[in-house]
């Protein structure tokens, strides 16, 4: 039976969306798409989208609603606020290139994403919708899809093992999609294997060997970037929401490589091997990222989260802090003199290794970072601040309420011996939950384009959408 799909453009990541919607057309499904930004919205004409398949969200100063017309919709939104697990306020202050925009316009255009994407959707009659979680259009999409009844999916990879990902419903990540049907059967010890792999290969994530590093100084990085901003002005202003001023991201850049400087040459940085007594690891986060702005909106401030922290660790017990080593000096050098400001908070350097803390460390901490697995494979407690798909390893936690952490860090902290066949168990079954493929942005790594790879996430994404659709009506 065919289906009425739409693919929610992200950037880069619309070339790897439209191969994959490629071979949705082949198998006689509609596919539809919404866009931000008119040259992606040029990109899909010039691959031979018709116009009537792609709703852009692009909007002048002319098109803002009225204050009668915005009154009227206001109570339509609410309506779908309490209907939803996210509100308009939450999508805006997630989306964190929006709020760096400082745009006095920011309710005109959540107001017409919101009249426009529920129009589109409803008259479109679309099936699922497949996007990621990042930004506010997006945001108001999963909100939209949920009042609705229509299923949002959005790929993540699945960091361990290589070369998976999964599949989750709505703008989280800890909904997988279990098709069992579509997967072939694998060994009962095919998790304990999983396991004892991790320990001794201490396999990092494909993402942390490619952008590893990438916060250096790089000329040819500031001269390509200038060169694109300038054919940007050439080309003509563009002044919608997602448009990158040439400014702003000079501004940015600039910034990122005095940071990562400092990070590099002049921090004074604590040694971990100088620490004595227990110690608790928080590493932090890239930001922006969807990772914590999304997922964790109530903990993304990560200095407040680590004072927070602080403050519900035993008095025994150093925290460890570690930037990042990824996308280095996008966090203001302030922010790492304020860190080491705060009481019986060790600041090591981001050239250390995770492994080396993980030996001495008693406890991991994050809002939804691969630390917190990695210590579930090693069987070291971890406190997550979101809820996770690998929140079934038996070491991990979730902490909903920042302020009911003391009394569960002082409970796990104290009684807490590790169920190595529950995680036996719960790897065995992510594997079944879960599809070969790699999932990123041409971007990152152009190998994600490669025909067989396209195929193994086509047939993850056609799965999904045959099994799970129509449960949702």
């Amino acid at each position: 039976m065919s289906k009425n799909i739409c693919f929610v453009s992200m950037f880069d990541l619309t070339r790897v969306q439209y191969a994959i919607a490629r071979r949705f057309e082949a198998a006689e499904n509609n596919v539809h798409w919404m866009t931000t930004n008119p040259l992606w919205t040029k990109w899909l004409q010039a691959q031979g989208v018709d116009d009537s398949r792609i709703v852009e969200l692009v909007y002048e100063s002319k098109d803002y609603l009225s204050d009668k017309e915005k009154r009227d919709l206001l109570e339509e939104i609410v309506k779908t606020e309490e209907l939803t697990d996210i509100s308009i306020n939450q999508s805006i202050l997630s989306d964190k290139f929006v709020m760096a925009r400082k745009r006095a316009n920011l309710n005109d255009y959540a107001c017409l994403y919101y009249r426009d994407i529920k129009l589109f959707l409803m008259s479109r009659q679309i099936d699922c919708v497949f996007a990621e979680p990042s930004n506010l259009n997006e945001l108001i999409t999963h909100m939209l899809c949920c009042e609705l009844n229509i299923p949002l999916y959005a790929a993540q990879s699945l960091r361990y093992p290589e070369g998976r990902f999964f599949i989750g419903r709505g703008v989280f990540y800890d909904d997988m999609v279990s098709v069992n049907s579509s997967q072939p059967d694998v060994s009962p010890d095919s998790g304990r294997e999983l396991i004892d792999d991790f320990i001794r290969t201490q396999s990092r994530p494909a993402y942390f060997h490619i952008n590893n590093g990438q916060g250096s100084v790089n000329v040819k990085r500031i001269g390509d970037m200038a060169t694109n901003r300038m054919k940007s002005l050439i080309e003509g202003p563009n002044r919608h929401l997602t448009h990158h001023h040439f400014t702003d991201r000079l501004s940015t850049l600039v910034s990122t490589q005095v940071n990562s400087l400092y990070l590099n040459y002049f921090c004074r940085y604590d040694k971990l091997d100088d620490i004595t007594g227990r110690i608790a690891f928080y590493g932090l986060h890239v930001q922006p990222e969807s990772s914590i702005d999304v997922v964790g909106p109530y903990v993304s401030d990560q200095l407040k989260l680590i004072k927070d922290i602080r403050r519900s660790l035993p008095f025994d017990t150093t925290l460890v802090i570690k930037e990042h080593p990824n996308l280095l000096g996008m966090k203001p050098i302030s922010f790492f003199k304020a860190i080491k400001q705060i009481p019986n908070v060790a600041l090591v350097a981001h050239s250390v290794s995770t492994f080396e803390i993980y030996k001495r460390a008693s406890l991991v901490l994050t809002v939804s970072g691969t630390t917190a697995f990695e210590a579930g494979l090693l069987g070291i407690l971890a406190v997550t601040f979101s809820p996770m798909y690998f929140s079934g390893l038996s070491s991990v936690h979730y902490c909903k309420d920042i302020t009911m952490l003391k009394p569960l860090l002082f409970r796990i902290l104290a009684d807490f011996k590790r169920d190595i066949d529950a995680d036996s168990m719960f790897m065995d079954r992510m594997i079944r939950d879960s599809f070969a493929g790699y999932w990123t942005d041409p971007l990152t790594d152009i190998w994600v384009m490669a025909p067989e790879n396209i195929d193994n996430l086509y047939a993850a994404f056609a799965a999904v959408a045959e099994h799970d659709t129509f449960q949702h009506a």
